[in-house]
């Protein structure tokens, strides 16, 4: 039922979202052609490409330790780590888009909430070696296995913090001190991706950019994404269905934009 509804949302961002010749504003055609629709296969996104490969191929099992609203695909305890690879880490088309925006946007202090495989983290790690990515996970085991891919493809901008996000985010945004860039990827319910972005904000500046998985992935998700794109901080804020980008620059108009990816 779940993945039913979910369909029905898609086809009804597909019907109704826009296409880059319906940007006025300079900045957002900039954000369409330059970071949306451009094309992203130099090395580092064929190496973690191939590392998802591998992983995919990776029968060696995972004991998943689950904070948040669970998977609509597979809620065993117990998965193997090519299950893992498959339906929790970011797809490549939505990978290369991290990617791309941390290449254009160049934000020195990332946090990511929820690591999983690390296939996103490297992503975001991997686009500008002088930031520090400090990505949170929930979940020992995958955490390890993560912890083992930034070796293999020697990403040493990255940090993970093990535990519950309601334990450590603050403690690592204390840390960090200035948040440039965050992708909220863990949970998936609405109070609490609330409250993460309301933790956040706290530490962001005019330039901080904010990027929500899976804000159609239920009711509260989308009861979440309607808050914060109404939220008096936010200005420019994109639908691309799987993803929602935030942007908090006071100079830009106050829209919502709903863009076909």
């Amino acid at each position: 039922m779940k993945a039913l509804q979910l369909i029905f949302r898609y086809i009804k961002y597909f019907l109704i979202a826009k296409t880059k010749h319906s940007a006025q504003a300079p900045f957002l055609y900039e954000f369409i052609t330059i970071v949306l629709n451009k094309k992203s296969d130099d090395q580092n996104c064929k190496n973690i490409e191939q590392l998802r490969r591998d992983l995919c191929k990776s029968d060696d099992t995972v004991k998943i330790t689950d904070f948040g609203a669970g998977s609509h695909v597979n809620n065993n305890k117990i998965r193997k780590i090519k299950d893992v690879a498959k339906n929790s880490a970011k797809n490549s088309k939505f990978g290369k888009l991290l990617y791309r925006i941390t290449q254009f946007y160049k934000p020195k202090n990332i946090l990511e909430l929820g690591t999983s495989l690390g296939i996103s983290t490297l992503y975001l790690a991997k686009a500008i070696k002088e930031s520090q990515v400090h990505t949170l996970e929930g979940c020992p085991e995958t955490a390890k296995v993560a912890q083992q891919n930034f070796k293999k493809l020697n990403a040493k901008n990255t940090s993970i913090t093990l535990g519950d996000f309601n334990n450590t985010l603050e403690s690592k945004l204390e840390e960090i001190k200035t948040l440039d860039l965050a992708f909220i990827d863990g949970n998936h319910q609405e109070k609490t991706t609330i409250n993460y972005f309301e933790k956040c904000l706290k530490y962001s500046n005019n330039d901080t950019i904010f990027i929500f998985d899976d804000v159609h992935w239920s009711e509260g998700m989308e009861n979440a994404w309607n808050y914060i794109k109404t939220h008096q901080k936010t200005t420019l804020t994109i639908d691309l269905f799987f993803v929602g980008v935030v942007f908090l620059k006071s100079e830009l108009s106050k829209e919502n934009f709903i863009i076909k990816f």
